[in-house]
């Protein structure tokens, strides 16, 4: 028992945060303070250069941008670090379409009358926020591999948070949403960090880039 739980205790810890985090944001989710941040937010903040910086926002939490991210790392020659980091965005996405489709929730301009949108309107369910978690298991991953300093983890976590906030500033999804998405993606990363998948440490593994 002290060996399985040596081997795959950290891994089920994050299984069972997953849950939790994702019966946790169900649970205050539309509440009356999630609706109050969310008009704060998509109708208090309103202006043309946070406009602007949405569509930033957008393009930074795809999947898709991710793919090319982790893509363009395995090309230059961080080949093992490209592979784990791709097979974790795919992994994060079907494990997104999982909670999405169990929780099958309406996004906030479906709920509320007078929420302002921009953008695509997704027919997706709402939660949680693809966007954010995808946001924050890249970040996440990028952190744990090349174990920047803490000037620059804060600069790349804060670009996350940005993709966050810009999903609640187009009225796309709740606070709550985004919250719950960026949880799981952290969740996610150290999951997959602590699997046999990861290849490690850059300190480590200095003869990968040739």
């Amino acid at each position: 028992m002290d060996l399985f739980w040596r081997r795959y205790g950290a891994i089920l810890l994050c299984l069972a945060g997953i849950a939790a985090v994702s019966a946790a944001g169900l649970a205050l989710r539309a509440s009356p303070f999630d609706v109050a941040l969310l008009r704060s937010i998509n109708t208090g903040l309103a202006s043309p250069v946070l406009d602007a910086v949405a569509y930033i926002g957008y393009g930074l939490g795809t999947c898709w941008f991710s793919l090319a991210l982790f893509g363009t790392f395995l090309l230059v020659g961080y080949r093992r670090f490209g592979l784990s980091a791709l097979g974790a965005t795919i992994v994060g996405g079907l494990l997104l379409l999982l909670i999405k489709s169990l929780s099958a929730q309406p996004r906030p301009w479906q709920m509320l009358a007078g929420v302002r949108f921009m953008g695509l309107r997704a027919q997706s369910p709402g939660f949680p926020s693809g966007h954010a978690q995808q946001a924050f298991l890249a970040t996440s991953l990028v952190n744990r591999y090349f174990l920047f300093g803490w000037p620059i983890q804060a600069a790349v976590y804060g670009a996350a948070t940005l993709v966050a906030f810009t999903r609640v500033y187009v009225g796309d999804h709740f606070p709550t949403d985004v919250v719950a998405g960026a949880l799981i993606g952290v969740l996610l990363a150290t999951l997959w960090t602590c699997s046999p998948l990861w290849p490690g440490a850059h300190t480590r593994q200095q003869e990968e880039r040739r």
